[in-house]
């Protein structure tokens, strides 16, 4: 009787390269060292997740800067925060709610610095007419 044939793997053969695509190479073989198959990716291994959205977190470092850097910061936080989320909707990138956090943020920062230059300028104003008010109480005979 004849020895059995030695067994290989089957491996689908590549397609006919065209002119117009140069020919692809094929995936090293690694059957027999725990990879999974012998082509294309190890069994096990995930795709990588979407990109980060870089913007969304200029967003939220400018809007929660507005704390320290004044008005314009948060106000620019603002506008990277709606750009940002623009962006993640049509690209499909990850971020959204650092882009949210931004935009919240950069509102309420926003909102607590225009209440404050309001109140410094009341109390602006305040004092001027109190001062105007007491001079004039004093220049009575």
């Amino acid at each position: 009787m004849d020895a059995p044939a030695a067994q290989t793997p089957a491996v689908p053969p590549a397609p006919p390269a065209t002119a117009a695509e140069p020919p692809v190479a094929q995936a090293p073989s690694h059957a027999g060292y725990g990879y999974g198959s012998s082509y294309g990716a190890p069994a096990g291994w995930a795709p990588a997740p979407p990109r980060q959205n870089v913007l969304a977190w200029v967003a939220f470092a400018l809007a929660f800067g507005g704390l320290m850097l004044g008005p314009l910061s948060s106000i620019a936080g603002v506008v990277c925060g709606h750009i940002a989320r623009r962006q993640i909707r049509e690209r499909g990138e990850q971020g959204d709610t650092a882009a949210l956090a931004g935009l919240i943020a950069g509102y309420i920062v926003t909102a607590l610095w225009v209440v404050g230059i309001v109140l410094y300028v009341l109390f602006i104003v305040a004092i001027i007419a109190f001062s105007a008010t007491a001079a004039g109480a004093s220049a009575m005979p």
